[in-house]
This record gives C-alpha cells, sequence and structure tokens, in this order.
C-alpha cells in the first residue's frame, strides 16, 4: 500500500494524555500555551513544550527541561538534564549530574536527599505514589510522598509494578533468581521470593497473581495475597488458555493483498482496476475504463474504508481533484494539486489541497472539507489533542481541531 507520511516533529513528545483544552504555539521559534479561546496561558519562552501528563508538561530551553502546570504556573525552572517521569500530583524524577533526584511540587526543589539510579522504562506507579529505585547495585521500593526508601536498605536484585490497577497495592521482586511478592507501602512479604516467575492474571472476574515454579507448578493468589480456590484457578487456566487460542488464531486479512492500478491507455484514456497480487501474479478483481482527463495517479487504497476504499488524483484543464475505483468525482477539479498524506502510525489521514503557497484539509474518513487553502503547512499530527500541528501564514504554528477546524493560535483569523 503506497502512503506519504507526515514529516516527524521531533519538539512533541507522545505522553499519555493532553490536558483537555490547552495548546502549544509558537512566535519566532519560543512556545507559549494558549487556551481553545486563544487565550495567552503562558507566554512563548520555551524551546518546546511537550504534551501534558495529566496536569503537567515538560517544557525545554537551552536543552535543559522543566515542568509546567496547566494554569500557567512553572513548577520546576527549566535547569534539568531530563525529567522523564511525573506523578499525577507533580512529583517528578529529575536527572542531574550524579544521577536522579525526586522533585516536590510544593517548594519546586528536591524532595529529600536520596540520589538514586532507574532500573527499568516504568520504575513509577500509575496509579500510587511509589518508585522503584536502584541504589549500588540493589533495588528497592521509595514512598515519594516522603521521598525515603520503605525500608532502610535497598534490598532486590530488581523490581516491577503489576499492571492491574487492583494490584497497585503490591510489587514483584527478584532476589537470586527467584520471584515473590511484597506490600508496596511497607515492604512486607506477602508471597515468598521462592517462584521461577510472577506475573498479573484474571479469571474473568477479578485480578489475580499466578507464581510459577521450577517444576511447573503453578498457584494462583488473589488480590490479597491469599491462595485461591480451586474454583478460581480453573476459570483463570481457562481463561489463559482461551486467549492463547484466540492470539494463535488470528488470520491474516486477505484484503491486505488488494491494491488499486492504474494503467495509461491512449490520449485522455485510462484503465482503474482492482488487483489482488500473489507472488508477481495479478488476479483483476474489478475494472473501469475512464476517459477526459490529462493526469490520473494513485493516492491510497484501504480496503477497511466501505464507504471511500480507493483515492485517485484526477487533473483536467490544469486543476487537481479526486476521483475514486468509478470514476465518481469525490473533490472537485478546483486546486492547483491534491496529495494524500498519512502520519507514519496510521492515525490519521487526509487530502491536502494546494492553491497558491496555501493549503487546506479534506480528512480522508470523510472526504468533507474540514479547511479551506488558507495554511502555510500542515505539519504533524497530535493524537492525544485530537488536532494537527499547523502553521499559518504569519509562520506561526500551533493547533487545529481535527474535528472543527479551529486554529487555537491566539490572533489568528483567517
Amino acid at each position: 500500500m503506497k502512503t506519504i507520511f507526515f514529516l516527524p516533529v521531533l519538539l512533541i513528545s507522545l505522553w499519555c494524555n493532553a490536558q483537555d483544552g490547552l495548546y502549544p504555539y509558537a512566535e519566532k521559534n519560543k512556545w507559549g500555551l494558549t487556551n481553545k479561546n486563544r487565550k495567552v496561558i503562558i507566554e512563548p519562552q520555551f524551546d518546546s513544550i511537550h504534551l501534558f501528563e495529566g496536569e503537567y508538561a515538560r517544557v525545554e530551553s537551552n536543552k535543559k527541561v522543566g515542568l509546567i502546570h496547566a494554569s500557567g504556573k512553572i513548577v520546576y525552572p527549566c535547569s534539568y538534564a531530563d525529567i522523564p517521569f511525573v506523578s499525577p500530583n507533580g512529583m517528578a524524577i529529575a536527572k542531574v549530574m550524579k544521577g536522579y533526584i525526586l522533585l516536590d511540587p510544593s517548594t519546586g526543589k528536591q524532595k529529600g536527599t536520596l540520589v538514586f539510579e532507574l532500573p527499568g522504562m516504568m520504575p513509577m506507579s500509575k496509579t500510587a505514589n511509589l518508585l522503584i529505585a536502584k541504589k549500588e547495585g540493589e533495588v528497592g521500593i521509595v514512598n515519594m510522598t516522603t521521598g525515603e526508601p520503605v525500608s532502610k536498605r535497598f534490598p532486590y536484585d530488581d523490581a516491577e509494578f503489576f499492571d492491574e490497577k487492583t494490584l497497585k497495592d503490591y510489587v514483584i521482586v527478584n532476589k537470586n533468581d527467584k520471584y515473590g511478592v511484597v506490600e508496596a507501602l511497607t515492604g512486607r512479604e506477602i508471597i515468598p521470593i521462592s517462584y521461577s516467575e510472577i506475573k498479573g492474571a484474571s479469571d474473568g472476574s477479578q485480578d489475580l497473581i499466578k507464581a510459577s515454579t521450577d517444576d511447573e507448578r503453578v498457584v494462583y493468589f488473589d488480590a490479597t495475597g491469599k491462595p485461591a480456590s480451586a474454583a478460581v484457578a480453573k476459570a483463570a487456566k481457562k481463561a489463559e488458555d482461551d486467549m492463547d487460542k484466540k492470539s494463535s488464531g488470528a488470520a491474516l486479512n486477505d484484503d491486505s493483498k488488494k491494491d488499486l492500478h492504474i494503467y495509461k491507455l491512449a490520449n485522455e484514456k485510462w484503465r482503474i482496476t482492482l488487483e489482488e497480487r500473489l507472488f508477481q501474479k495479478p488476479k483483476v478483481l474489478d475494472s473501469i475504463d475512464i476517459n477526459g482527463y490529462t493526469l490520473l495517479e494513485y493516492m491510497s487504497y484501504h480496503a477497511y474504508l466501505n464507504k471511500y476504499p480507493g483515492k485517485i488524483k484526477a487533473v483536467k484543464n490544469g486543476k487537481a481533484g479526486v476521483i475514486d475505483m468509478k470514476g465518481n468525482v469525490l473533490i472537485p477539479l478546483i486546486y492547483d494539486n491534491v496529495a494524500y498524506r498519512e502520519d507514519n502510525i496510521g492515525h490519521y489521514a487526509y487530502i491536502e489541497t494546494k492553491v497558491g503557497n496555501r493549503v487546506g484539509v479534506i480528512p480522508a474518513e470523510s472526504m468533507v472539507e474540514l479547511k479551506k487553502p488558507v495554511l502555510a503547512q500542515v505539519i504533524d499530527e497530535d493524537v492525544n489533542r485530537q488536532a494537527l500541528l499547523v502553521q499559518i501564514a504569519s509562520g506561526n504554528r500551533g493547533y487545529m481541531d481535527k474535528k472543527t477546524g479551529e486554529v487555537y493560535i491566539p490572533g489568528y483569523k483567517e
């Protein structure tokens, strides 16, 4: 399947959840913050503003990182090498020369005196204010509220949080290649460190802990660390087997072998075909001949789009538009150019329309004009904000809502 990808934008990182109604915008390469009413929340002053995680977002200035709040307050100044993790209440992990430290939003400074290393990619609990940290090669659990380790020492070789929310109060720990479970806030052992593997499980109605031994014996525990009943264990085993069967039985979509092809016959005559190609041998599934166009050019084909699976650039009398595989006009031939654009992970696709040096947007799914050709360029998509990063005629950059076409840049007028 042929596609044209958005240009990557390095200054926007993909954090988990965007704060609703807040949008970075740039003037003269400095980024500030505005809202849906285009009111300035933070004046342009940063080299970049990342997506919000809850009410907080990282900002960068002079290659240093800080943190801002959705209210416009600067929580931590841009003085750290990195701030890789932020908790919902603003407690953060920051990288300094000697390692990592905890930052306290109430003071804007370091919480406690602990300097540590990070043992893995996700050291912070998603639901509790807890941190897995490493010091001098040993791993322990840190209470971020106090800034101190749960135990006086770092007793483990490794540790990991459960993904299941109902198991948020517990941590899987490893010592000498054996695994167990401890209570996160106290360090109290609830499942002995004697198993070869421990992971989350489910019986279909509740989260469980599955512990396996070297001799392949399996024990299930409930969310309090107590051994589950035989009936619950049986249901958990069945749920796991059903999931494995479902995964292994997933078939490839045969539509992936289908694609749209265009052949020029003579003068302004063209043939459009839908073909299934198996090892270089085309099988024509559908075909139509049309005429009257000076140019037909492949744009896209997606079988799962029932309404508009195929899109073809068409040119007549020097003007461009879009037709489908049957020759029906989807976008009138009134533009200087049209092009198919798609982000590199398939979240969003649109037809870029162009008149002179200005571009417009027609979403590929609806084929209804979202924005007339008034923009300087569309730079990238922001999945979390459901918006497109655009540049307007003045050179300023900011976001445009993917549903309404509203541009959130202070002072913007069409």
